[in-house]
């Protein structure tokens, strides 16, 4: 392949490196606390970097990589002997996360150094971070719940967000806003799995009671399940919440009528 330009590494450089100093002295604190791995001091069988890239550029790179994705060398490197980092083979490439990572820096070069550039958006840029968030597949918390109730049902579904609640929340890697579960409990009220919706909305008021949104979705639920008394108490409910909420208000008027 055609090797990468100086001043296409120093872009590479400023996208994938942390902006603060504070930020950066993390990634350096958390390496310092892994499992240390022989790293050679010249390198063989790059592709998308240069050639002649210096080991302490190249470790920055993989430092922030790691990072990004939660993971360690070993998600992309061979490990000839299990548990012994320093048996690993680093210009293998028999593993798929590596050759998905070489296309992955391609896209990042082109969005930062073309797209954005022709967006004129100047005021950030594209970063491993910006979809991974601390994860190896950077799905969006409503995709995983819907596909773990699709695959594996509500109870499931419900048990796997409690998980990843317990796990990750406040560290950034999902939204556990009321939105999230919101346009879950809709997806599968509009696939008509009403039951599933039912689910996902209760599990919802559960973990953000003072949501009037989530109130009013559950609403909207009971009247598909014919239950307009019960529908009339969550919208009620909406309003003592949020008294100003204007669809909660022309809901009452409809199931008043």
């Amino acid at each position: 392949m055609k090797r990468t330009s100086p001043r296409r590494l120093s872009s590479w450089s400023s996208a994938l490196q942390p902006r603060w100093k504070g930020a950066t002295a993390l990634v350096l604190l958390l390496a310092a606390g892994a499992v240390r791995a022989d790293v050679p001091d010249q390198f063989t069988n790059l592709k998308v970097l240069p050639k002649d890239i210096g080991k302490r550029e190249l470790m920055d790179i993989m430092k922030n990589f790691s990072n990004a994705l939660g993971v360690r060398c070993t998600h992309c490197h061979v490990e000839k002997t299990p548990g012994d980092h320093n048996t690993i083979d680093w210009a293998s490439d028999a593993l798929e996360p590596k050759k998905v990572t070489r296309g992955m820096m391609a896209m990042v070069g082109s969005i930062n150094k073309e797209l954005l550039r022709a967006a004129g958006e100047r005021s950030a840029d594209v970063r491993c971070m910006t979809c991974h968030r601390g994860l190896p597949d950077p799905a969006t918390l409503d995709r995983v719940l819907l596909g773990v109730a699709k695959k594996d049902g509500t109870p499931a579904a419900v048990a796997k967000y409690k998980d990843l609640r317990k796990e990750y929340y406040g560290t950034g890697s999902y939204d556990f806003s009321p939105e999230s579960l919101g346009q879950v409990a809709e997806a599968l009220a509009k696939e008509g799995n009403v039951d599933a919706a039912m689910a996902m909305v209760d599990l919802n008021i559960e973990m953000n009671p003072q949501d009037a949104a989530s109130h009013l979705k559950k609403a909207g639920i009971q009247q598909m399940k014919g239950d307009r008394a019960g529908a009339l108490a969550s919208v009620n409910k909406a309003l003592e919440l949020d008294p100003a909420n204007e669809q909660a208000k022309w809901m009452a008027g409809q199931l008043k009528q």
